[in-house]
């Protein structure tokens, strides 16, 4: 196959900080947008335009493709700012957004089909078989199936799901265009409604083998993206990576929870006594509590995204004890998180029942984000407790394109 790149439009030296600065400047218009985008149950095509036209989807695409190839800890602070506007739009540059790191671990012919006439792309994984076979043929597989969970299909240009072929153990990753599958509406959920979470249906499509890489090639040490790449995140081990793009949405939707909690309650009076909530001491005490846990996530979540970057930079292997810990703090972060927005939620009595209250909200949708697989609890905490009391230990947590949200 022969690609005729086309010249960015995006300028290449955009660095981090600016990248943040216009993440912040985005955040008022996506508090605005955030209640019609949970109710679209997806990303409006506004908000969608934006965040390209911004860059803010470009972050990890390799600047041969007219990306900013950035270092990891940027998709973390960029998330963590857009989640105090709108939770399903840091996710979905989060999570979705990476995906471009996950595409230049594949060869460069893969790279040129995707990138080489549309810099501008989305690409959605859908991380569970539901239902379908995947089957070898000359040249390729063909696939028959529906995948679930692929956050952002409604704008996305590419799809990747991961399967087994019949008689075979080892999973593999397939990539295919938006016309070889439809997308079946299923997102009817609690929260994170703005995510547009779907189901791919692939039926019948023939994904030859250079769309195709093995999970552990993917996930291990100098995939096939290595060859054309000079920047460590092509090249490391990847597994300890992919979890983390969750933690700047988690975490920049505590943050903005508690804001919005101070600003609504701050002046408020009880709707029978008509006291000033503030004056309760029992608030008081319960906000504190409240700002500890989320400046401890904070700061967990800050160590976490630096030792992953210089570990890139050294591209030193990863110890047992690193991986398994990787895991436990992605949980526990999430679970601070977690654990002081929903007493910031309870606090509200009645008012915080409403969908439209955004501490409600954000109550919802880091509900939803903590089941994902990369940090929920009951999956990540095990590992760590394994290891430290020396039992047989086998990391869990995120492995791939197939898992990188749910």
């Amino acid at each position: 196959m022969t690609i005729t790149l086309v010249q960015a439009e995006h300028p290449t030296q955009l660095g981090e900080a600016e990248l943040c600065e216009r993440a912040q400047a985005m955040v008022p218009t996506l508090r605005s947008r955030a209640l019609a985008t949970e109710r679209n149950r997806a990303l409006l095509n506004e908000t969608v335009d934006d965040l390209f036209a911004a860059g803010l989807l470009r972050y990890f695409q390799p600047r041969r493709y007219g990306g900013l190839e950035l270092d990891w800890p940027v998709q973390f602070k960029v998330g963590r700012i857009l989640a105090r506007g709108c939770s399903a739009t840091a996710w979905i540059v989060c999570v979705v957004g990476a995906h471009s790191s996950y595409i230049a671990r594949y060869n460069k012919e893969l790279q040129d089909e995707i990138w080489g006439q549309d810099q501008d792309v989305l690409i959605a994984t859908g991380s569970v078989q539901k239902s379908g076979k995947v089957v070898r043929v000359p040249g390729g597989y063909r696939l028959n199936g529906t995948w679930g969970f692929a956050s952002g299909v409604d704008h996305s240009k590419w799809g990747s799901v991961a399967g087994r072929v019949e008689g075979e153990n080892e999973a593999i990753n397939f990539v295919f265009p938006r016309k070889d599958y439809k997308i079946a509406d299923t997102w009817f959920v609690a929260g994170m409604r703005g995510t547009g979470t779907k189901d791919i249906d692939v039926q019948d499509a023939f994904v030859p083998e250079y769309r195709t890489l093995k999970q552990e090639a993917f996930v291990g040490r100098n995939p096939p993206g290595s060859a054309v790449s000079n920047h460590y995140i092509q090249k490391v081990e990847f597994r300890p990576y992919t979890g983390s793009a969750l933690l700047g949405p988690i975490l920049g939707t505590a943050e903005g929870a508690f804001d919005d909690y101070l600003a609504i309650t701050r002046g408020r009076r009880a709707a029978i006594a008509r006291n000033t909530i503030a004056d309760n001491p029992l608030v008081q005490i319960r906000v504190s509590e409240a700002a500890s846990e989320i400046t401890a996530a904070a700061a967990l979540c800050e160590r976490h995204v630096a030792f992953l970057h210089k570990k890139g930079q050294t591209l030193e292997p990863f110890t047992e004890e690193e991986k398994v810990s990787t895991t436990r703090d992605r949980a526990f972060a999430t679970k601070l998180c977690l654990d002081a927005v929903e007493r910031l939620t309870r606090m509200m009595g009645a008012q915080g029942l409403h969908d439209d209250n955004p501490v409600q909200r954000a109550f919802r949708d880091l509900h939803a984000m903590s089941t994902q697989i990369g940090v929920a609890w009951d999956v990540n905490m095990p590992a760590y407790g394994k290891w430290i009391l020396e039992q047989p230990s086998t990391p869990t947590g995120s492995g791939g394109i197939s898992a990188a949200q749910a």
